[in-house]
């Protein structure tokens, strides 16, 4: 599966999407900050590969990026909702894009890249002060690691299902071990007042929940309620 990664990773830099500001986000980008930044280490499995399109898109026109992932494999399909996703028997490539207003279950659709992504509330957050990095020649964009650890938190409190909770949990949790105090304080500060509330309740959920990461959860719990007084 990973050099299936590689190869789906090289179409996108190809076409030069990266450069355009499509990130890999969800858990290959954690496996990213782990690879490449110093994450905390953390057993994870996970058969999906998420990317966020930007809206409106500014990119060029990539009338053949489609069918550069069909011939990896790869076989299109649509949901409910109208939003393409691509998959084979080792891997599901999904499209996210902000929500728009009030929210919408209907997938947006992206004229240049032949695409429908699904609308989510908070991805906005990952847009923000996006890093690069390389990775086996591919440079890759992905969201700054304060931005991903927040919003990990954020949709951690809204998850019904608590195993996708707790994963969410988890990659916030070691992904907060790479990232500066100052930088994710003021991140947290600027966020609404809702999404601070949930973010504390979740990492005192964590503290239960995750007794294995509790120094690391307890340091960044201490942090953000530092920035509450």
């Amino acid at each position: 599966m990973v050099d299936l990664v590689r190869k789906i990773l090289a179409v996108f830099s190809e076409n030069r999407l990266f450069n355009e500001g499509v990130q890999l986000i969800g858990s290959w980008c954690f496996l990213m900050y782990q690879k490449h930044l110093g994450a905390k280490e953390f057993p994870l499995r996970t058969q999906d590969i998420d990317f966020l399109v930007p809206t409106p898109y500014h990119g060029k026109d990539h009338s053949d990026f489609i069918r550069q992932l069909e011939a990896l494999g790869f076989m299109v399909e649509f949901k409910r909702s109208g939003s393409l996703y691509l998959w084979n028997a080792e891997l599901k490539i999904e499209f996210i894009t902000t929500e728009k207003g009030r929210g919408t279950d209907k997938a947006i659709k992206i004229n240049k890249l032949g695409i429908n992504a699904i609308p989510l509330r908070f991805v906005g957050l990952l847009l923000e002060n996006p890093v690069s990095i390389v990775d086996e020649g591919i440079k890759i964009l992905v969201p700054n690691p304060a931005n991903f650890c927040l919003h990990k938190l954020i949709i951690a409190s809204r998850r019904r299902k608590i195993d996708k909770s707790l994963k969410d949990i988890q990659q916030a949790i070691c992904t907060s071990v790479i990232v500066d105090d100052q930088e994710i304080k003021k991140l947290f500060k600027s966020l609404p007042k809702k999404w601070r509330a949930a973010i504390i309740r979740t990492l005192d959920k964590a503290k239960r929940e995750l007794p294995l990461l509790a120094g690391e959860t307890e340091k960044l719990e201490l942090a953000l309620q530092n920035v509450l007084k």
